[in-house]
């Protein structure tokens, strides 16, 4: 055959040869390798380091949970919580369906800053009059605080029960 009957090739001088597909491969694991190292340092930096506790067990006793906020909501009772800055005491009042003063309860609540657990404490209330319930909290700065209380009676079996649970945020003024 002669030459002017083969087909016409050009050279464009770009040929691909290994070292091209080692660049090529380096360089995409390259970009992967730093789009993982900044998402990674994103999530480890941003993370708060708020957690559930024994989250597995509370998940397990979630129905639990909804069925004693039914039980609550068909007592009917109110609450009131009041921060007294001049005694610097925190204050429950409980009033039943009729309005009455609920007594007899041992209440506990734990009361700290809602983004960090720094601040937190435990509070024991004593009852000071019919449905009215005070803790001493004393250095309580002002902003937002979270409090979350349980109120227990002692049961049939002699075994105390929580009879109402409540969670608030309230605002200390300064």
């Amino acid at each position: 055959m002669s030459r002017s009957s083969a087909p016409h090739q050009v050279d464009s001088g770009l040929t691909l040869n290994g070292r091209h597909v080692l660049f090529g491969l380096l360089a995409f694991f390259a970009i992967v390798l730093v789009a993982d190292t900044y998402l990674i340092y994103k999530a480890v930096s941003t993370f708060g380091g708020l957690e559930t506790e024994d989250a597995y067990r509370k998940g397990l006793s979630y129905n639990n949970r909804i069925v004693a906020a039914d039980a609550q909501a068909k007592l009917g009772w109110r609450d009131k919580l009041n921060y007294l800055k001049q005694t610097k005491r925190l204050r429950i009042s409980l009033l039943d369906r009729e309005g009455v003063g609920v007594s007899g309860l041992k209440i506990t609540a734990s009361l700290g800053r809602p983004a960090t657990n720094r601040f937190d404490r435990e509070l024991t209330f004593v009852q000071t009059g019919p449905g009215i319930y005070e803790a001493a909290a004393p250095a309580i700065e002002s902003g937002w605080w979270t409090v979350e209380a349980q109120a227990k009676r002692k049961a049939h079996d002699r075994r105390e029960a929580i009879v109402y649970e409540l969670k608030r945020r309230i605002w200390i003024r300064p």
